[in-house]
């Protein structure tokens, strides 16, 4: 997040796992739609996809709220 958009070596350089470790979880973000990815040549280029993320939240939001009369009728969300 706090590189903004870089590519797997940028992200990989603070951290303590492996180069083809964060490559990894970086495709499981990119398959849970929490970043984004954008091909410049031959490189992958890695952003947070902030959007995407506050439209997930609302939504869990909202489905806890329709189920919370449910199974907690004392709770008023």
């Amino acid at each position: 997040m706090q590189l903004g958009r870089a590519d797997v070596t940028a992200i990989a350089a603070d951290l303590p796992q492996e180069r083809s470790v964060v490559s990894r979880h970086l495709q499981v973000l990119l398959d849970a739609r929490i970043v984004r990815a954008t091909k410049v040549g031959r490189q992958m280029f890695y952003e947070v996809d902030g959007p995407a993320i506050i439209a997930r939240l609302e939504g869990i939001l909202k489905h806890t709220q329709g189920i919370a009369a449910h199974c907690c009728p004392a709770t008023s969300l």
